[in-house]
């Protein structure tokens, strides 16, 4: 009777025991089946780890973390460091030679194998020290351009070195036991904090990082650490040098040829926002990081629209009054009313008012003028869809003739694909006037990572991340100076002008860090979709007259990842007079960006990015104790402008700054030679006042002193005139002697170029019409859309339009030529070189050779140089408006004239 309550029971668990001896049995056919754990040796190990990144690991290249014990290495695992090939087949180093296959963005390494990256994992280790599983891969560095070597830990600190094309691009220092910081923060922070470190390294702790650049890169480096920080030995001879691990600065000992440079990255604790789609990612997907960045961003959204919204109040000077210039000449500043969309406009939709902060000081010449503008800077407000009243965008216009630009990389973004990151510090305090916000994204959640379809970034020469062949670009020179446009490939980059290549004078060979042989502009920065206006008139013609008419229809923006995405978004642009408009909405989508653009009469221009990515102007003023005083355009924009002078940022900036503060104007054109003592000439000078396009200055070759004029470019537009003594033959056309009647006025220079001779004159066209023959013998000056060029004679045919004449060429490829010691008779002689940036330079003096003229401009920086000379030894002579003797209508020489135009802006297109 005892035993009757128990056989229910035992009748249930004889009817499953066949379903419980099934499992039993699959169990142990999988566990059967399951590979052994690997051996427990550095081969194993090795192969294990690659498998785990899909590439390979050198058994000397990982490094085993402090033990945590027993019970913490078996059931989490132990940490372990390791240099990587992602992409690279096989477990060992023999499978990775010259013919293994690498992930494509991956550089070839000169010993064969691909670029490798620093990783971080977790292995489950036996009792005995064998590993039975991987996860939790990390990588630390991530530069799939760069390949990291000489992987040394001590303690929580390891260090690698970059190298890239044969050089040390730089070297980086990670403490994995973090900041240490934790405790001070708030348990908020300390959350978001804990999980940033997690997604970045696998450890709630996070990681410290220290990186160091060079100005010369070494061809190789050694590392060692020890308790007082890094020992390094540089390039071939081991030149000595340490990084301090108290005061954080490099100590070379005095001897530092490789220019070494320590920064410190500060850690920053992320937002909720931002943490959303890398966790998204990580634990879900990319899918569902893509779905979860859309909800978190229309949340943002719809809580924006619950809270007031606050009102656009400019820092006002009051209505932007047109610019002084003389009469008959155009005012450029402001740019014109913008043209609202929506009828009725709202007060004070597409009117330009002029914003803080303003000029540094009153500019010479237009002091007691009150129409001065006060500001380079102008604000308006513009609703670009009729259909959709409700969307608004607000636009600053900049002046570019007082503004200079500056591109500087984050601390955290862009993440570099070789090399160290950026440094995120803020340009010289006294001339900063503000920042622009970068969108930092290299990718969406889901999108291929840095080093495939990551968009550029250059600055100093130094690329982070190579420019990307079609993508839109903001480039900016060594001047300040924009460039905006698609940038181009192959061949191609041969157009772009040469002045983005340019570096300092006294930088030396290796100072770009050119990345071995490559090439790389001063600085550009890539945004992710073009601006790209239709049937613009040409750049120069459009700056003597009113602006350029356009076909709008015609106006594109290229596609993008969440263009129909209604948030936060912001462009810049450069208007067909040569200024810069920076657009920016806090409920946009791209079409409605695009509408602004084109209304707002840009030519070309970039996306600057959406949200979440903190975008908006804030004005910057330093003040005695480091302090900024910063002011959002908008306080809606999303912003976040440095608090500190000597603050870094963790994000890009494009930083604009005054031109000039307490000294004159800096020169738009090329002044060179050090001993030169250059100074705007007496003549007329076109407007504005403040910026001289004539400048002259004295010099002695050959015991004779001669005088040379530099006239700036984009600030004439010069025209080629027959003189009356030329000699044509009767069946030639009339070539036009003066100048169009509604350019005279304009005229401010003639410089002469001499007549033909009887018999063989050389070549002479004017408006594209050829009155006299062209040889193909010695130089050709050549006047197309009003800019004047150097060439040797002969070659392609004339452009319609173009004003040609044939010269002697006294120097070429910046050597002098016999042409130039022809002994002849005593007079006055001139000579003409052009500038790379296009400014134009004479040479004037009396001698009996051209010799003295052209070593003046050969030692000034001219390449190719012309003696002007048509032949028939004519003086030579440079007049000037209000000179003496003064300026005539026609010549009897054929003349060179310079028809003044009012100074434009300074943003120029990418490709001309």
């Amino acid at each position: 009777m005892t035993d009757r309550p128990l056989s229910p029971w035992i009748d249930h668990l004889r009817g499953r025991l066949p379903i419980a001896l099934g499992v039993a049995l699959l169990g142990v056919v999988s566990r059967l089946s399951t590979p052994p754990p690997p051996a427990r040796t550095a081969d194993a190990i090795a192969g294990m780890l690659g498998e785990a990144i899909g590439g390979a690991v050198d058994p000397d290249d990982f490094v085993w973390e402090e033990r945590g014990g027993f019970f913490s290495d078996a059931l989490l695992g132990r940490r372990v460091l390791f240099l990587g090939v992602a992409g690279v087949p096989g477990p060992g180093a023999a499978e990775r030679g010259a013919d293994a296959e690498r992930a494509p963005d991956a550089e070839r390494a000169p010993d064969g194998r691909g670029a490798a990256d620093l990783y971080r994992a977790r292995v489950r280790l036996t009792r005995s020290g064998r590993p039975v599983s991987l996860d939790g891969v990390r990588n630390l560095t991530g530069t799939p351009l760069g390949d990291d070597r000489g992987l040394v830990a001590r303690g929580s600190r390891v260090a690698v070195t970059t190298t890239a094309v044969g050089v040390v691009q730089g070297i980086t220092q990670l403490d994995l036991g973090g900041d240490g910081r934790a405790g001070a923060r708030p348990v908020g922070e300390r959350l978001r904090a804990a999980i940033d470190g997690w997604l970045e390294t696998g450890s709630v702790d996070g990681a410290s990082r220290t990186e160091i650049s060079f100005d010369n890169p070494p061809a190789s480096a050694r590392l060692d650490l020890v308790d007082e920080g890094l020992v390094m030995a540089l390039g071939p001879e081991a030149v000595p040098a340490a990084l301090n691990a108290g005061t954080g600065e490099v100590d070379t000992g005095g001897r530092d040829p490789f220019v070494a440079r320590a920064h410190h990255l500060p850690r920053r604790v992320p937002s909720i926002g931002e943490l959303a789609g890398p966790s998204a990612e990580r634990l879900l997907g990319p899918t569902a990081a893509a779905a979860v960045e859309r909800l978190a961003l229309a949340a943002d959204r719809a809580a924006a629209r619950l809270r007031a919204a606050p009102a656009a109040a400019y820092v006002t000077r009051g209505p932007a009054s047109a610019e002084p210039a003389p009469e008959g000449w155009p005012s450029l500043w402001p740019p014109p009313p913008v043209a609202p969309a929506v009828d009725p406009p709202l007060p004070g939709e597409g009117a330009w008012e002029l914003v803080a902060p303003s000029l540094p000081r009153p500019l010479p010449g237009i002091e007691e003028d009150p129409q001065r503008p006060s500001s380079p800077f102008a604000a308006t407000m513009l609703r670009p869809d009729p259909r959709r009243p409700e969307l608004r965008v607000h636009l600053l216009a900049i002046d570019t003739r007082h503004i200079r630009f500056t591109l500087q990389a984050g601390y955290e973004a862009p993440r570099p694909t070789v090399g160290p990151r950026g440094t995120g510090q803020l340009p010289h305090a006294p001339t900063l006037r503000g920042a622009i916000g970068l969108g930092a994204s290299t990718r969406a959640p889901g999108a291929p990572h840095a080093g495939t379809e990551a968009l550029g970034m250059v600055v100093g020469g130094r690329a982070l991340v190579p420019p990307r062949d079609g993508a839109a670009t903001l480039g900016v020179d060594l001047s300040g100076r924009p460039y905006f446009g698609a940038w181009p490939s192959g061949g191609d980059v041969e157009r772009v002008p040469w002045a983005l290549w340019q570096r300092p004078a006294a930088a030396s060979p290796g100072a770009p860090r050119a990345e071995g042989s490559a090439r790389f502009p001063w600085a550009l920065w890539q945004g992710p979709s073009l601006f790209e206006a239709g049937g613009a008139a040409a750049p120069l013609a459009i700056l003597a007259g009113p602006p350029a008419e356009r076909a709008p229809a015609s106006a594109t923006l290229s596609s993008g990842d969440g263009d129909d995405l209604v948030v936060e978004r912001a462009a810049l642009c450069m208007t067909d007079r040569g200024f810069v408009v920076h657009a920016w909405g806090g409920a946009l989508d791209a079409a409605a960006l695009r509408a602004a653009l084109e209304r707002a009469g840009c030519l070309a221009g970039v996306s600057l990015g959406r949200a979440p990515d903190p975008l908006g102007v804030a004005f910057l003023s330093p003040q005695q104790d480091g302090i900024l005083t910063a002011e959002r355009l908008s306080p809606a924009m999303s912003i976040a402008p440095p608090e500190h002078a000597e603050a870094v940022s963790p994000r890009p900036f494009l930083f604009f700054e005054s031109r000039w503060t307490d000294a004159p104007p800096a020169p738009d054109l090329s002044l060179p030679g050090e001993s030169v003592g250059w100074a705007a000439d007496g003549g007329v000078q076109p407007p504005p006042a403040w910026s001289p396009a004539v400048y002259a200055a004295d010099t002695v070759h050959l015991g004779a002193q001669v005088r040379v004029h530099a006239f700036a470019p984009d600030r004439f537009l010069f025209r080629l005139r027959a003189g009356s003594r030329e000699i044509s033959p009767r069946s030639a056309p009339k070539l036009d002697a003066e100048v169009p009647a509604d350019e005279r006025r304009q005229v401010l220079a003639a410089i002469g170029v001499g007549t033909g001779r009887r018999r063989g004159p050389r070549g002479l066209a004017v408006g594209g019409t050829v009155g006299l023959r062209f040889r193909g013998e010695g130089g050709l000056l050549l006047v197309q859309k009003g800019r004047v060029e150097i060439r040797p004679a002969g070659g392609a045919p004339l452009a319609p339009g173009a004003d040609a004449t044939e010269l002697p060429l006294t120097a070429d490829d910046g050597r002098l030529r016999p042409e130039a010691r022809e002994i002849g008779t005593m007079r006055r002689r001139s000579a003409a070189c052009v500038l790379d940036d296009g400014t134009l330079l004479v040479a004037t003096t009396t001698f009996d050779s051209d010799e003295a003229t052209t070593e003046a401009l050969l030692d000034l920086g001219c390449a190719r140089v012309v003696a002007l000379d048509r032949g028939a030894h004519r003086n030579a002579f440079v007049h000037r408006a209000s000179g003496d003797p003064a300026l005539q209508q026609a010549y009897e020489e054929t003349a060179l004239f310079a028809v003044g135009v009012a100074m434009p802006g300074r943003a120029r297109r990418i490709t001309p």
